[in-house]
């Protein structure tokens, strides 16, 4: 006798409501899935009974528990590919007498992924920041027949109630790694016939869909990379420093297998943020070698022209540069490539002078060179921006030298010996060694004059400076010629350099000095500011220094300019002598329509003239 049979013949009464309930259940839920009839007629069954072994039961029993609503939230911040996404789960149930309940999430429809990427999810008794997620009394456990199953499981007799989920909290959670770019829509949903094999949803079962956009994966980026080079042997700055942390114009010896300089190199991605197992490469070109490593204090390897890193489990690598026993510029390129796409892309470059120690020329050039007695003009600091007259840093040398290598770099750190002919007319000079703040920069050398106490205006000397590379090899500078000059002011004068102005035009204004005999005032004695009788255009000339007996303003980059208003103007000065003489000089602006009217005049004319002459030669010829 079949079981269907023994059921009708032992319980008549439970056989006609099991038909009742499934014809019911046939025509209100349409079933859109196959279920087993045996299973359903067990779970009718025991739901007429009583028993309080039953997980679920259908809709339409009365002490089934029965998920109501579903809420869920994305806790993970910005999904990307490749990374894990976790969505927290929480729910309302509604019903008493079940102690356990299933949700199933997944990607059921053919769009709900982007294409090719469709992915399994996973289900997990935490929510999305690693805490275990709460239901009733005593939590969750994950079902192991299906991997995207939670099964909710309470000691206590009902499971109403709500879980409410956020970022942060939830029931549960479900999560998959999504391999394309674009948006996921998982589908959550309470499986209302417990345990049953993965089926598709049918409309009793409550459920809620969550649209999740995924970016594509970062990817190490040269952009974001960040790099400091340092000079020398030194130790590299720190990781995740910036280039204005970088040292500026690195020399070094061409040495073979010396380090001349360093970089720094913290990998990051796309998002900007420190990434692992990167490779760095550095090239070089030109003169030098690189080495790139993990190590930031040796040169462990051997440098080449190019040398890769591959950084396994870290995110900074080193890049050494040392010489390759040959003068010039090398410049080294630093890329970075992506451990997945193998995508390469340019970090920065930076270059390393590097030099023969054998001092082939040395040059000097000079800035200041009429020199008052007793005075030190010039800056001789290990920086002379060069910007203004002045001795301190401010300004630039009297002479500045750079010293050479027969293929024409620069060289640092080099010993300067002076040769003065007259020491009544130079008493000494100061040379200084500029760094790398220098308005010239590492190789050059700044030099201050000093006129002796007792000299006399109008008397010269000359100065020369060397280095000796051997006991055979001595290179000497060319001569610079120096010229003695008074302190004091015995004449000044002031000048424009025209008689008339077009209103708005461009004006230079010169100063001069001389000494009581008659020559440039030194180089460095202060010129008067220049007031003007009418509002000019731009700056009226400061308070400077003089300079070969000369202060002036620029024809080539002017700063100041004709007034608008038409008519006679001057320009006035308190002179630096002792009398404190007044000094003016006088100029005009003329009128602009006037001007033009004149110019249209000469032009007339010389059209009547031309006309007269066209007459002239018609007549000639015959032509009326």
């Amino acid at each position: 006798m079949g079981k269907g049979s023994l059921i009708a013949n032992e319980y008549p009464a439970l056989t006609s409501q099991i038909k009742e309930n499934l014809l019911s259940d046939l025509n209100e839920r349409k079933i859109v899935k196959t279920i087993s009839l045996k299973k359903r007629i067990a779970l009718v069954a025991v739901a007429a009974l009583g028993s309080s072994l039953v997980t679920v039961a259908p809709a339409t029993a009365a002490t089934a528990a029965v998920v109501s609503a579903i809420n869920a939230t994305v806790a993970t911040t910005a999904p990307s590919v490749g990374a894990a996404v976790k969505v927290n789960v929480g729910l309302t149930t509604t019903a008493a007498g079940s102690n356990s309940m299933e949700l199933k999430a997944g990607f059921i429809g053919a769009t709900d992924t982007p294409t090719g990427g469709w992915v399994s999810v996973a289900a997990a008794t935490t929510i999305g920041n690693g805490s275990a997620g709460t239901f009733g009394t005593t939590g969750i456990t994950e079902s192991s027949a299906d991997g995207s199953t939670l099964t909710l499981v309470s000691a206590a007799s009902t499971l109403a109630g709500t879980i409410a989920s956020s970022a942060t909290a939830g029931a549960g959670s479900f999560s998959f790694t999504p391999t394309k770019a674009g948006t996921y829509v998982l589908s959550i949903w309470h499986e209302a016939d417990n345990g049953g094999t993965a089926d598709a949803i049918n409309s009793n079962e409550a459920r809620q869909t969550v649209s999740i956009t995924v970016a594509a994966a970062a990817t190490a980026s040269g952009g974001t990379t960040r790099m400091v080079v340092k000079s020398g042997s030194v130790t590299a700055a720190a990781a995740g420093g910036t280039r204005a942390d970088d040292d500026e114009g690195i020399v070094g010896d061409r040495t073979i297998g010396t380090q001349r300089a360093i970089a720094t190199v913290q990998v990051r991605n796309s998002s900007g943020d420190v990434m692992n197992g990167a490779t760095v490469t550095a090239s070089i070109t030109g003169a030098g070698l690189v080495l790139t490593n993990t190590t930031d204090t040796t040169m462990a390897g051997t440098a080449r022209a190019s040398s890769s890193g591959a950084l396994t489990g870290a995110s900074v690598a080193y890049v050494h540069v040392s010489g390759d026993g040959t003068s010039g510029v090398g410049t080294v390129t630093v890329t970075v490539t992506d451990p997945v796409t193998a995508a390469t892309t340019t970090v920065g470059t930076f270059t390393v002078t590097f030099y023969s120690t054998t001092v082939a020329t040395l040059t000097a050039t000079a800035n200041y060179v009429n020199i008052g007695a007793g005075v030190a003009t010039g800056c001789s600091s290990v920086t002379c921006l060069g910007t203004t007259y002045s001795t301190g840093s401010a300004g630039k040398p009297a002479v500045l030298i750079v010293a050479k290598d027969s293929a024409g770099m620069v060289i640092p750190g080099r010993t300067l010996v002076q040769t003065i002919a007259d020491p009544t007319v130079i008493s000494t000079t100061t040379v200084a060694e500029a760094n790398a703040d220098d308005a010239n920069g590492i190789g050059y050398y700044n030099v201050s004059v000093t006129g002796a106490a007792t000299s006399t205006s109008g008397k010269t000397t000359t100065v020369t400076w060397s280095v000796v590379n051997s006991a055979t090899s001595t290179i000497t500078s060319n001569a610079i010629t120096f010229t003695a000059a008074g302190t004091t002011i015995a004449k000044e004068t002031l000048a424009f350099d025209k008689t008339s102005y077009v209103a708005g035009d461009p004006m230079v204004i010169t100063r001069t000095a001389t000494d009581a005999a008659g020559n440039p005032i030194a180089d460095g004695t202060a010129s008067p500011a220049v007031t003007f009788s009418k509002t000019v255009g731009g700056t009226a000339p400061a308070a400077g220094a003089y300079v070969a007996g000369k202060s002036a303003t620029s024809a080539t980059a002017p700063t100041v300019f004709a007034p608008v208003t038409g008519g006679a103007f001057t320009a006035q000065m308190t002179g630096g002598d002792a009398a404190a003489t007044k000094y003016t000089a006088s100029s005009s602006v003329v009128d602009g329509n006037a001007a033009l009217l004149t110019q249209l005049d000469a032009l007339n004319a010389k059209i009547v003239a031309l006309n007269a002459l066209i007459a002239k030669i018609m007549k000639r010829l015959g032509v009326k």
